[in-house]
């Protein structure tokens, strides 16, 4: 297969994932989340408080509320993520707009919460996984996360908590507790879902340090520190490499290191935040 045929096939299946993505996320707001009366997170929220004052449908509150975040995409977040993502937002206004708002499943409004907002977790994950979004918080959620280190779900829940506190004194306080419920479903998922850019610290001991090192360098872009160090039973000499990256490229770092020495010790620590220079994917 060409280098051409092999894009054409990856752009193809981007776009079959955002359009499984989107479906996914409209029948857990049309069928589950807005037929219990519940609230989804982020712009979906806004848009289902607007219609509560105005009755047109959530869908076209929804885009309308779009387009300055798109304009923010392409400026901030490169031409793949702004494409990808406008697609998406057409998509699920479409969606939301044509599919009918029906209790799915259970009238149950636990239920609803739970598996309304897991569903709905799945379905902006599978689009953010294929390297755009579904618009709303997502596209202010991974500018922060670009900048300053959070992960995705806690930067969505924190703008979220303001939706739940207005929700509260709108709708009831049980409303509220519900809606929490399905937002934080929603969260859980992302975090599963997108758990591929949870950062790892790695650790390799090698006979080949400077050139592990260069490949680590060219290949997936990541800075590494390097140091002598003497074997405890051998007391063979060593080099140790220090590096930062994320769980989605650790099987590449691991093939570098094998392909290059297949003796290499290699130790990955889990790590929660970085201070300093360090290059989020998402």
């Amino acid at each position: 297969m060409s280098i051409t045929e092999k894009k054409s096939t990856s752009i193809a299946i981007d776009l079959l994932s955002i359009i499984i993505g989107t479906v996914v996320s409209a029948v857990a707001l049309n069928m589950l989340i807005i037929p219990a009366g519940l609230l989804s997170g982020g712009l979906t929220g806004i848009a289902q408080f607007i219609h509560h004052f105005f009755p047109i449908n959530v869908g076209v509150f929804y885009f309308v509320l779009n387009i300055p975040l798109m304009v923010l995409a392409y400026k901030l977040l490169g031409t793949k993520f702004s494409i990808y993502t406008m697609i998406a937002i057409i998509l699920i206004s479409g969606f939301l707009y044509l599919l009918p708002v029906q209790q799915l499943w259970t009238d149950n409004t636990i239920l609803a919460a739970i598996f309304g907002g897991t569903l709905n977790g799945i379905g902006c994950g599978i689009v953010l996984r294929r390297g755009g979004s579904q618009g709303g918080l997502d596209i202010l959620s991974r500018v922060i996360t670009k900048y300053y280190n959070v992960s995705i779900g806690k930067a969505s829940l924190v703008v979220n908590l303001l939706i739940v506190i207005v929700s509260g004194f709108i709708f009831g306080g049980e409303i509220a507790l519900f809606t929490i419920i399905s937002m934080f479903a929603t969260m859980k998922t992302y975090e599963i879902i997108l758990s591929h850019v949870n950062r790892v610290s790695v650790l390799i001991i090698t006979n080949s340090g400077e050139e592990v090192s260069h490949e680590i360098n060219v290949n997936l872009h990541r800075g590494t520190t390097m140091w002598k160090a003497t074997g405890g039973y051998t007391h063979d000499q060593k080099t140790v490499l220090f590096c930062v990256t994320v769980v989605g490229e650790l099987k590449n770092l691991k093939k570098i290191v094998r392909q290059i020495d297949s003796h290499a010790f290699v130790s990955v620590i889990s790590t929660q935040n970085v201070i300093g220079r360090f290059h989020q994917i998402w």
